[in-house]
């Protein structure tokens, strides 16, 4: 059982007059949604069903630039998959649809290529659930937060907020709830929750670079998020708190980080 991240790369065909390209999406994270229980359903409605009545999804979706850009409409997905039942089944009806067209809102794209390994992409690639847990031990965290991330906090009264901060804290929360609930190798309760409790009160921001703030569209609304680079110190000295920090800090690859991460947002990786 493993983890996957991969790429698709979707060019649209040609349209409008004198064989212009059509622009590129309007609300890609929304379409790349859409599109991926689409063709979950061609793999059987009720896993579709399933899957989206899921409240987390055992998924990420991200719409990215092509590199360089072309101006011509094409446009790269990255999907991650946390669930290994999923990848076979997504792989082999993308193979089987994308010849015909892929529907990201009111355009066809075509599947020009997959890229499914960190040789064709440092965005791409797999690990078991044990390699994941033999991550090396760290002091801290190191992240790059390649799409506008965000948080969803909960006030008295049932209120829900958003914070687009790299708060530390929320950081390795948003982290450690998605492990527990994904992987196989979860920690014991008991240790979750001192984990929990030593980011609370341990972990500080010591560094960060290329910080932005942006508002991002994702599922219905349009919601603030940052970008950039961070750095987490952890004042523990506790060597079990630095191997789950570096547990973490791989898994963010295929996880994510906050709100959205099924929309576009919250695209991590280590560094």
């Amino acid at each position: 059982l493993m983890p996957h991240a991969f790429l698709l790369h979707l060019t649209s065909p040609l349209r409008g007059e004198g064989g212009a390209h059509p622009r590129p999406p309007r609300y890609p994270g929304l379409y790349a949604h859409g599109l991926f229980f689409a063709l979950l359903g061609k793999i059987d409605p009720g896993l579709a069903a399933a899957v989206h009545a899921a409240p987390r999804k055992p998924f990420t979706l991200a719409a990215l630039e092509p590199s360089p850009p072309s101006g011509r409409g094409e446009v790269v997905l990255r999907i991650t998959v946390l669930e290994d039942g999923l990848f076979a089944p997504l792989l082999g009806v993308l193979l089987r649809e994308g010849l015909d067209g892929l529907a990201l809102g009111d355009d066809l794209h075509r599947l020009a290529r997959v890229v499914a390994t960190p040789q064709g992409s440092p965005l791409a690639g797999r690990h078991t659930w044990e390699e994941l847990a033999a991550a090396p031990p760290t002091r801290g965290l190191r992240l790059r937060f390649c799409t506008p991330t965000v948080f969803a906090t909960s006030k008295p009264g049932r209120r829900a907020r958003h914070t687009p901060l790299p708060d530390p804290f929320l950081i390795a929360k948003s982290l450690l709830s998605s492990w527990q609930h994904h992987s196989p190798l979860r920690f014991p309760e008991v240790e979750a929750a001192a984990l929990q409790s030593v980011f609370e009160l341990d972990l500080e921001l010591t560094r960060f670079a290329n910080l932005r703030f942006e508002r991002a569209q994702a599922a219905k609304g349009f919601f603030p998020g940052f970008t950039g680079a961070v750095e987490v110190h952890c004042h523990s000295d506790s060597l079990e708190v630095q191997r789950a920090l570096g547990v973490l800090q791989a898994y963010a690859f295929y996880a994510g980080v906050g709100a959205k991460t099924a929309y576009g947002l919250g695209l991590t990786t280590p560094y």
